[in-house]
């Protein structure tokens, strides 16, 4: 488990990138999730075993919404 800081996110919310440098690529299925994530917001970073190529979870701490991504760096 990891907290950071959501620092910017493409148009579209597929791609995010952290405050900490690490770049997340989100299911293309639950990108709609997040259009409502504005920078600067808290999130968690946890890892899902039960994923399979998303393999992560990232948790909006402001809204307690998350989503499946997998690490891209």
């Amino acid at each position: 488990m990891n907290n950071t800081n959501l620092m910017a996110k493409q148009d579209d919310g597929g791609k995010l990138i952290m405050m900490d440098g690490t770049i997340w690529m989100v299911n293309p299925g639950e990108i709609h999730t997040v259009s409502s994530w504005n920078p600067p917001c808290g999130i968690q970073i946890m890892e899902d075993k039960g994923g399979q190529e998303y393999d992560y979870k990232l948790i909006n701490l402001e809204d307690n919404i998350s989503v499946s991504a997998k690490r891209r760096r």
